[in-house]
């Protein structure tokens, strides 16, 4: 009986416990769904437009325009996506801590998504934190500062500051106007000595990687010379808007990217509308002011492509890494694999001929001569230079009004004959797969086992011996081309039946031994083989 009384005290104790969870959890439920997001539901893909105000000022705003955002200004003009990536990444993150009455605000952002409208109120941070009240649609919420700050903006952050940032990529750069300072070429000119003062005017086209001057004249420029340019173009970075029109302007400035991407204007030159220390801009990034020092950078970069060719040319003859070069003559070398017309290439003599394309030359004037050999490298991408190559070890990228002379060494590879860039090992065979081995009228034939040789006529056999020669002309190597006619002193002949496909044979033709080697003939070419193979053979021929 007890127990069914304590049993039923504790059914009824747990009874209690239900019924209390029951009444607190829809508390827990109701507090927990609370929604602390500034703009509940917000999605950075359905906002279509966003339109800051601040009293006595213009409107801004920022419109989606397909794939990209543009600011209405009134005119259109691109907007900084990485400024305006950073408003919507705030709105969709920013969480309030605590709701009451904000104080007025001093700016006000509209966010526009599909049929949806939030109107945000920025007041002033509350003082003593890192805290900011913000009206959002008529209801004062406190928010951490950061959210403030990303949503607070004006004309200068969300404009792209920095119209020119993408100039070392640009597929071509266009340049004309006035610059305070500049040196008029003598046509043919090989240095800086005795040029003249221009109007300081210019009309310089760009275009290609590495960098090629088109315009006014064909020149490969020298990176130095490209990278001042381009580093000062990317460094033009607005800092105000101006207080009204802009006028006169010295340089245009036009750079071209790939294939889908817009073209990009600046024109640079004239004071600043209500800041006369700043110089204005204006193109497809809008109005803007930049630092004297940044447009002076411009125009002295610009003035140093308007000097004579030999003070910007490119002084490598080659300034990339040919894919194929057609050699003085005729014979076409593909650089990977390394193959020069239908045979292999030596991998050592291919890397030294473009080490020699790509060593800095002096620069010389162009001769008067006709070139006597000519010789091409093109790129992956079907770029192509052709070199002009003329006596006195002169060498000239056709087209260009300069030329250049190579280091000795450097010119005796670009000259050498395709010949010697094929790989001088004559074949490679398994040793064991040569049966036979012909010398003169000495014939040796391999044994049933291996190492074993037998002798046709009769007469001793040194099988080690043999064997050391048949491993030696498995594989062998020249060292060189052999020039003059070859008396044969010994003939050689190997037999190959390897374990699959057709025996094949390697004749040899031995001339007499020199100080450098030993001259064979094989097929069309002489080359010189080490002398220790050649003794060898003439030993075995006895």
């Amino acid at each position: 009986m007890i127990a069914s009384w304590r049993g039923l005290a504790v059914a009824a104790a747990i009874a209690v416990a239900l019924a209390v969870i029951a009444i607190v959890d829809p508390l827990r439920t109701e507090r927990a769904a609370v929604d602390r997001t500034l703009v509940p539901g917000f999605d950075p893909a359905r906002a279509t437009e966003l339109i800051w105000e601040r009293a006595g000022q213009p409107a801004i705003r920022a419109v989606r325009a397909g794939e990209r955002w543009e600011l209405h200004a009134p005119g259109a003009i691109p907007a900084d996506a990485g400024a305006i990536g950073d408003v919507l990444a705030a709105l969709r993150g920013a969480r309030w801590h605590r709701l009451g009455d904000a104080p007025p605000p001093h700016a006000t952002l509209t966010v526009i998504a599909g049929g949806e409208r939030h109107v945000l109120g920025v007041a002033a941070p509350i003082a003593g934190t890192e805290q900011t009240w913000i009206a959002r649609d008529g209801e004062g919420a406190v928010v951490d500062r950061w959210v403030a700050r990303a949503l607070d903006r004006d004309r200068l952050s969300l404009q792209v500051r920095r119209p020119l940032a993408d100039a070392a990529g640009a597929r071509t750069i266009a340049i004309t106007g006035a610059v305070p300072v500049a040196r008029a070429r003598r046509p043919g000119a090989a240095g800086g000595a005795g040029d003249v003062a221009s109007g300081g005017r210019v009309d310089l086209r760009i275009e290609g990687m590495p960098r090629r001057l088109v315009r006014p004249e064909p020149l490969w420029l020298a990176p130095e010379v490209a990278a001042a340019l381009e580093r000062a173009l990317r460094d033009l970075a607005i800092v105000q808007i101006p207080d009204g029109p802009l006028s006169g302007h010295g340089l245009a400035i036009e750079l071209t990217g790939p294939a889908a991407a817009a073209v990009v204007t600046v024109e640079l030159g004239g004071a600043c509308p209500g800041a006369p220390a700043l110089v204005a801009v204006s193109g497809t990034a809008g109005d803007g002011c930049v630092e004297q020092s940044a447009a002076d950078a411009v125009k002295a970069a610009v003035a140093a492509l308007d000097r004579p060719p030999g003070a910007i040319v490119e002084r490598r003859p080659v300034p990339f890494e040919p894919a194929r070069v057609v050699l003085p003559d005729g014979a076409e070398l593909a650089t990977s694999p390394p193959r020069v017309g239908d045979a292999a290439a030596d991998v050592t003599r291919v890397a030294e001929l473009l080490a020699a394309l790509a060593a800095p030359a002096e620069v010389v004037r162009l001769p008067a001569a006709p070139p006597t050999a000519h010789l091409t490298a093109t790129d992956r991408a079907g770029a192509a230079i052709a070199l002009d190559l003329f006596a006195d070890r002169v060498v000239a990228r056709a087209g260009e009004p300069v030329a250049l002379r190579p280091a000795p060494g450097a010119w005796s590879l670009l000259v050498r004959p395709a010949r010697e860039l094929r790989d001088l090992t004559l074949w490679v065979e398994e040793p064991t797969t040569i049966t036979a081995l012909a010398i003169d009228g000495v014939r040796y034939r391999r044994g049933a086992v291996i190492g074993a040789w037998d002798r046709q006529p009769a007469g001793p056999a040194d099988a080690a011996r043999i064997e050391a020669l048949v491993a030696g002309l498995a594989a062998p190597r020249a060292l060189g081309f052999a020039g003059g006619p070859l008396a044969a002193a010994h003939r050689v002949t190997l037999e190959v039946t390897p374990p699959v496909g057709a025996p094949t044979r390697h004749a040899l033709e031995l001339g007499a031994p020199r100080a450098s080697g030993c001259p064979v003939h094989t097929g069309s070419d002489t080359v010189v083989l080490p002398a220790a193979i050649c003794s060898e053979i003439a030993a075995l021929a006895r």
